[in-house]
């Protein structure tokens, strides 16, 4: 992630680029941090060496996440936690490729690979694929940690997380720590640097090894000189990572990079980082069609290295911005825009070419550039003078009003249509959407709505969670997710409203008609101003023109409101969510027309839905109903079960049930097959006992588990469906009824006790546990297979018997014998 070679760069330059800071330090101040979530989940994961394969560790990883915490805590940090909002729709091709390389192919690999070979621990280290739940688990872990300490806060980004993670540290006065290079490129007034994880390093204090005297010497007396009586012995018990070793008076020393040192070292103004990353590579420039190269590949020649390429392109830079080179050149080649220096700075790169490139080629990856550029952009704010404490609690956003928030306008479609009314009273449609909006965005902030749904919100895209499973079969993320996923969008649609859809062609005429005619010159004059040091900062904001320009070039998507009223509209088509799946070997798109909600309550036997009150703002009881009929498990054995189970029980029922009627409908003997069993139903349950109940031979085993294609395919489904369900629960706004179960799931266990010996028995699971899952699906699971075995078994012994005994035993039965 970041810039490409930018990590490289940086650890060869360690000694010039970086500082280095010791905890505890003498000051009794604590010192801000603000983590990137998801590079703190990647490495506490990996750091861990938890096992990923049977679907996750997460109790284990709870209790990790605790520990890294509280460590930092002990040692003077106050930590300020930011994880991604919606997905750009920038970097869809990004995400499309990242799945394909992480999650896709590894799961190709291991189906592929025999047994004994994909069980060896090189072989899922090296494709190693982040479990799906670790997320949630991470976020129940840091939501108990902040509910029990000041010193550490939980956000959400309004978008991506790497833009809101620096603003907020400029806030705050503040390091950002993750795995990411672009921390060192961004950059905001007040923001101290960026701080690898992969470069914390804990220290455990120099014990004392003292020689004993009344230990038995023989009779002999050792001499020693009087420096040589206490000699010091290091202990092991330090090591590079986040995770601390076992003892007291831990130590925590760490290097920063700041990007005023990084400019400075490649000789540029601070603020061309971002161009310097746009032409290096970065997630949105080196993206590139199947049928095309890579920008960079045009740029830079295949033997110059990582670090050799950042070299050439700040000498380029430097080149066209250099007051000595300008005095040389006439007027009309002076550098008089930022479109200017991109335009030169890519034509300069590709002179090394044989073949020059067309106008429109060129012009192509000079806006490739542009947006690859514009995503390190961070808006200077009037309310920069907004306390740290305001943070906590923030009313839309914790660092921009909302005329600035991003996320905003996805909560308020329902809002804007009914302030549309000319009615002089405010309707009750109206308050209830504005009651909904403020709802669902307290939930995000809370942590209590996923980033995910959001991307439903956004840009009409949902992207399911893929992990290990059988490539040869449909996706657990259609086959078990989608019927799910179809209430959640019809409930989001009932509640905020979905982006509309329009026709591609009139979408297209729009926007040209709208931005026709304007050819106003937005770009901003850099003034090239002869200095002692030629790295003196060229400009307050050079990335602000370049989205005046991206409106030449094709449009925006936050346009003037002036224009876009101009512009012709077509009528909307019914709401489209486009989900991203695997599909066979690759990560396709497939779309999915939004039912209406009325639709969906006739279907499971629900009132018919008046359409006058959203579904969201029912009261909890209703909310409820229509949680339960949804998953079509509205019965009384289930709503009796204590909170914390739900989700468990909900979750085997909507595997069992789904499998069961996909084995009814087609009638195949593969169909048959992937039923649940009532005891590999128990073995999941098990996990879930109170602790008066649980089992002490699930316990997870220090020896390896074998791996077996029918768990693995199990664990795929029951994970799919507990991720599906707890979205559900908080599109309707249940999460405080229905807590998250995730943190509880041990993938060992759960595989450990599928490959037990013993056939089922029922004191593996709480009576209410099982009477919950099984209740009027008695029918949908099927036969236990070592019942089968043993079935079997006892009638092969019992038809050899038959055939080992004599037909008769009478004198003349025994005289036929003898006479043969």
């Amino acid at each position: 992630m970041g810039v490409h070679g930018l990590t490289t760069y940086l650890r060869e330059n360690e000694r010039l680029l970086s500082t280095t800071l010791n905890l505890p330090s003498s000051s009794s101040d604590p010192i801000p941090i603000v983590i990137d979530g998801w590079s703190f989940i990647y490495d506490v994961y990996r750091n861990s060496n938890l096992p990923w394969v049977y679907g996750g560790e997460y109790p284990e990883f709870y209790d990790l996440v605790a520990v890294v915490v509280n460590a930092w805590i002990k040692v003077g940090l106050k930590i300020f936690f930011v994880f991604d909002g919606p997905t750009p729709q920038l970097k869809f091709s990004t995400v499309v490729s990242r799945l394909g390389q992480s999650h896709v192919q590894p799961s190709l690999l291991f189906f592929r690979t025999s047994p004994v070979s994909r069980g060896t621990a090189r072989f899922l280290n090296e494709n190693r694929i982040i479990p799906p739940l670790a997320y949630t688990a991470c976020i129940s872990a840091l939501k108990n940690l902040r509910d029990s300490t000041d010193a550490v806060e939980v956000h959400f980004a309004d978008e991506e997380g790497d833009p809101y993670a620096v603003e907020l540290a400029g806030k705050l006065g503040a390091y950002v720590v993750g795995n990411d290079s672009d921390f060192v490129v961004l950059n905001t007034e007040g923001y101290l640097g960026y701080i690898p994880l992969e470069e914390m390093m804990w220290h455990v204090p120099i014990s004392l090894e003292v020689t004993s005297h009344e230990e038995d010497d023989g009779g002999f007396q050792e001499v020693r000189k009087p420096k040589s009586k206490r000699r010091p012995v290091a202990d092991k018990k330090f090591g590079r990572g986040i995770i601390p070793p076992d003892g007291d008076g831990l130590t925590l020393s760490f290097v920063v990079y700041k990007p005023d040192s990084l400019a400075a070292h490649l000789n540029i103004p601070v603020t061309l980082l971002p161009l310097l990353g746009a032409l290096v590579g970065n997630d949105l420039s080196r993206q590139t069609d199947p049928d095309r190269r890579t920008v960079q590949s045009l740029f830079f020649d295949r033997q110059l290295s990582l670090s050799q390429r950042i070299t050439r392109v700040a000498s380029t830079i430097q080149t066209i911005l250099s007051p000595s080179t300008q005095k040389r050149k006439i007027l009309k080649h002076q550098v008089g825009s930022v479109m200017d220096l991109i335009d030169r700075a890519v034509n300069q790169l590709l002179t090394r070419l044989n073949t020059p490139l067309g106008t429109g080629e060129i012009d192509i990856i000079v806006e490739k550039i542009v947006e690859a550029t514009l995503q390190y952009a961070i808006p200077k704010r009037d309310d920069a003078d907004m306390l740290a404490h305001d943070l906590q609690s923030p009313q839309v956003c914790a660092l921009h009003p909302p005329s600035a928030c991003s996320l905003l306008p996805l909560l308020s479609r329902r809002v804007e249509a009914g302030a549309s009314d000319d009615s002089e009273i405010e309707s009750e449609g109206q308050q209830n959407a504005v009651k909904i909006r403020a709802q669902y965005l307290a939930a995000f902030r809370d942590g209590q709505f996923s980033p995910k749904l959001l991307d439903i919100l956004s840009s009409g895209t949902f992207w399911p969670r893929i992990f290990l499973e059988n490539p040869d079969v449909e996706t657990v993320s259609r086959s078990i997710g989608r019927p799910i996923r179809e209430w959640i969008y019809s409930v989001l649609d009932n509640a905020v409203g979905l982006p509309e859809t329009l026709d591609e062609e009139i979408e297209h005429e729009s926007n040209k008609a709208a931005f026709e005619g304007d050819e106003e010159d937005l770009d901003e004059i850099i003034d090239v101003v002869e200095s002692e040091s030629e790295t003196e900062l060229v400009g307050d904001d050079l990335l602000a023109p370049l989205k005046g320009e991206l409106y030449r070039l094709h449009g925006s998507d936050n346009e003037d409101p002036s224009i876009a009223e101009a512009a012709p509209h077509s009528p909307p088509r019914p709401p489209v969510v486009s989900e991203y799946l695997r599909r066979g070997t690759r990560v396709a798109q497939e779309e999915v027309e939004v039912k209406p909600i009325n639709e969906l309550f006739v279907s499971v036997s629900l009132p018919p839905y008046s359409g006058f009150i959203p579904v969201v703002s029912f009261s909890l009881e209703k909310r409820m109903t229509v949680f339960l009929r949804a998953l079509e498990s509205d019965v009384a054995p289930v709503r009796s079960l204590p909170k914390e189970h739900i989700i468990p029980v909900l979750a085997v029922r909507w595997v069992v049930r789904t499998l069961n009627t996909r084995a009814e409908e087609t009638k195949s003997k593969e169909r048959e097959k992937e039923r649940w069993t009532k005891r590999e139903a128990a073995c999941l349950l098990a996990m879930f006992n109170t602790p008066s109940q649980s089992c002490s031979g699930l316990a997870p085993q220090d020896s390896p588990t074998t791996v077996i294609d029918r768990n693995v395919q199990l664990t795929a489904q029951i994970v799919q469906s507990f991720e599906s369900i707890e979205h559900l629960s908080q599109a309707l706004l249940l999460t405080n009824t229905l807590p998250s179960s995730a943190h509880r799931f041990s993938g060992k266990v759960f595989h450990n006790s599928l490959m037990a010996s013993q056939a089922f028995n029922p004191e593996m699971v709480s009576s209410d546990l099982l009477g919950a899952s099984t209740f009027g699906l008695e029918h949908a699971f099927n036969e236990d297979r070592l019942t089968q075995k043993s079935k079997r078994a006892k009638k092969g012994t019992k038809n050899k018997l038959q055939a080992d005994v004599p037909r008769g035993s009478g004198l003349f039965e025994l005289l036929t014998t003898v006479a043969a």
